[in-house]
């Protein structure tokens, strides 16, 4: 199994923007900057996360900006949620306010494996992403990727530089650059899911515009 590197606050990979606090979320607007990333810890406590695991937690809304604790209210519902219905809150009020949208897109999902394994990009201008759980998302900085990484079918295992994988920690907020960009065609991040060892759950969030 491949050892991704753990980012530490200090650590700054090539396109990378990492800092404790909230505001460094606006550095994605930065031409060099592909990757934001607000350090913390998660502000869910393990045995929410287990609870959401447990009941195979699969969420998928548009949020209307004008109400989204009443969105996201109605999307999960129940006490034992609260503390994760306030988290989701502020990071698509943050996301709505960033990028001036009326909407937002959020999913919540509980995994149990890899629902992307293989490095890819998207097709999106930006997604913010956070794991409450587990493992976090992992990447590559631009200047690691491999020309023919991506071509469809192949064996993208030995193509890259394993000590070059990048890895988000599980509380910490990420905003990636996708392929629509703006000024960014064909330059979106190259990410996928960790791998999950057996037993082992995540609590993934992505918010789009």
């Amino acid at each position: 199994m491949i050892e991704a590197r753990t980012l530490p606050a200090a650590y700054a990979a090539p396109g990378l923007s990492m800092r404790d606090d909230a505001a460094v979320l606006t550095d994605v607007m930065m031409d060099p900057v592909q990757v934001a990333v607000w350090d913390r810890r998660s502000p869910i406590d393990p045995q929410r996360v287990t609870l959401a695991c447990s009941r195979k937690m699969a969420i998928k809304s548009w949020l209307d900006a004008s109400d989204l604790t009443g969105s996201i209210a109605r999307s999960l519902p129940g006490e034992d949620f609260a503390p994760l219905r306030e988290d989701l809150a502020l990071l698509a009020e943050m996301m709505a306010c960033l990028f001036g949208t009326t909407g937002v897109g959020l999913r919540v999902t509980a995994l149990e494996k890899p629902m992307c394994p293989r490095f890819h990009v998207d097709r999106i201008p930006v997604r913010m992403l956070c794991t409450y759980g587990g493992p976090g998302s992992q990447w590559l900085p631009a200047p690691s990727v491999p020309a023919g990484l991506l071509v469809p079918g192949v064996d993208q295992e030995g193509r890259y530089a394993a000590d070059s994988v990048q890895q988000l920690q599980a509380g910490q907020v990420a905003l990636f650059k996708g392929d629509t960009w703006r000024d960014n065609p064909g330059s979106g991040v190259v990410h996928r899911s960790p791998p999950v060892s057996p037993g082992q759950q995540r609590l993934l969030v992505t918010l789009d515009i």
